[in-house]
């Protein structure tokens, strides 16, 4: 498996860790936002970890294992990947610049609305660093 590489230059690699799947969590969702005057990419990968090898799950809006969005100054995005048949466990790994201007959370979902669930969030302040 082709994991997320830190190697764009001035980018950081983040990973949620290992999180429990509640059995409501539908979707692992990243939301982030640019407030910066320039555009910015971020690369998003999530991980089922439930057999104790990284199995990468498809990730929209680019329906590929691993999906890169341009999100211009002031705007916002969203990624996420159906989480629904994750057994246990899984990962959300995150390329995002290093600039305190863009910012990324995490969120395990339900399937209507988005609504957040608790144990699932994991905000920008909580990431951890894994490369550069």
């Amino acid at each position: 498996m082709a994991t997320i590489a830190g190697n764009r230059k001035g980018t950081v690699v983040y990973t949620t860790g290992i999180l429990r799947k509640s059995p409501r969590t539908r979707y692992a969702l990243v939301d982030a936002v640019n407030l910066g005057p320039t555009s910015r990419n971020i690369t998003v990968q999530v991980i089922d970890w439930s057999s104790g090898s990284p199995v990468p799950l498809k990730v929209v809006p680019c329906g590929k294992k691993r999906c890169t969005q341009t999100v211009g100054p002031n705007k916002s995005v969203f990624l996420y990947a159906d989480v629904s048949k994750v057994q246990f466990k899984y990962e959300v790994r995150i390329i995002q610049p290093v600039n305190c201007r863009f910012v990324t959370n995490v969120f395990g979902v339900t399937q209507m609305t988005f609504k957040p669930l608790e144990g699932g969030t994991v905000l920008q302040h909580d990431l951890v660093k894994i490369g550069k």
